[in-house]
């Protein structure tokens, strides 16, 4: 794949993603993913620390001086390759919460519009292009999605959300989200939080926002290393006790993620 010479009539994309010691394979896997994406102007990917404590967080940053190193030596090897220049940006250990760690990485960015994924989740090729063109044709300065799908590892199961609109107009996880840069002029997370996040970062879910293709978009990870833990979702789920979610039967899984790759991702998550 080479670069497109419509990059320079692109906007700047930017990617974030907290991570940590204990997922640096996750990290690696997402890496791959990236390499994949369909977008031509990603011009950084912005890391920022997340492990428990400083010496988990020091042997992590050294993970990702490494792949830094392969990332370099990749882009020199195929320099026409459309994420060769690629800026791996890495924000180390500070022993914040979640919240706080997501307002450093936000305004570490630079790009016009950034785009949130998290390490352990599946974003199709598409995920970057889908949400700058949802975001270029909408006056909202935030994009997102509700009814995300999730596969659960241990289970061997898929499902979908049906959505939470009955309770909040503009809902999304942040590992669905994409924001144009604007946006951060007038909205951060609250700090302090080591979760739910995402309601102070949109005001309760009431600013508006483009919804995004649930396909185009992601597929959320379950599995043991999961920061909130997803697995009772599914199996209340699978046990009628959840209203809103839903399994998906009839497609392999491998209809929504390619074979090599939901391979690759299940000897991670299923090693343990």
């Amino acid at each position: 794949m080479t670069k497109n010479s419509n990059r320079i009539q692109q906007k700047t994309v930017s990617i974030i993603t907290i991570s940590q010691l204990s997922r640096f394979d996750c990290l690696l896997n997402l890496y791959e993913l990236i390499k994949l994406q369909t977008y031509t102007n990603i011009t950084e990917w912005v890391i920022v620390e997340g492990s428990n404590n400083k010496e988990d967080g020091d042997k992590n940053e050294e993970n990702i001086n490494t792949l830094h190193k392969t990332h370099s030596k990749l882009s020199e090897m195929n320099p026409t390759s459309i994420h060769s220049d690629i800026k791996i940006v890495y924000i180390e250990y500070t022993g914040l919460l979640l919240s706080d760690l997501r307002n450093l990485g936000n305004n570490k960015c630079s790009g016009k519009i950034i785009v949130c994924m998290d390490d352990d989740d599946y974003y199709p090729p598409e995920r970057v292009s889908h949400a700058v063109a949802s975001l270029k044709k909408t006056r909202c300065l935030i994009a997102g999605c509700s009814d995300m799908y999730i596969y659960e590892y241990f289970m061997g199961k898929l499902y979908k959300c049906k959505g939470f609109h009955r309770h909040w107009r503009y809902h999304s996880t942040n590992n669905c989200m994409a924001f144009k840069r604007e946006y951060l002029r007038n909205h951060k997370h609250a700090e302090g939080l080591k979760m739910a996040e995402e309601a102070s970062f949109t005001n309760n879910f009431s600013e508006p926002m483009v919804k995004l293709d649930s396909q185009k978009c992601i597929i959320v990870s379950s599995h043991n290393r999961n920061t909130f833990s997803k697995r009772q979702i599914c199996m209340d789920t699978s046990n009628g006790m959840n209203p809103y979610f839903h399994e998906v039967n009839g497609h392999s899984i491998t209809t929504y993620i390619p074979s090599e790759i939901f391979k690759r991702m299940q000897n991670i998550f299923t090693k343990e």
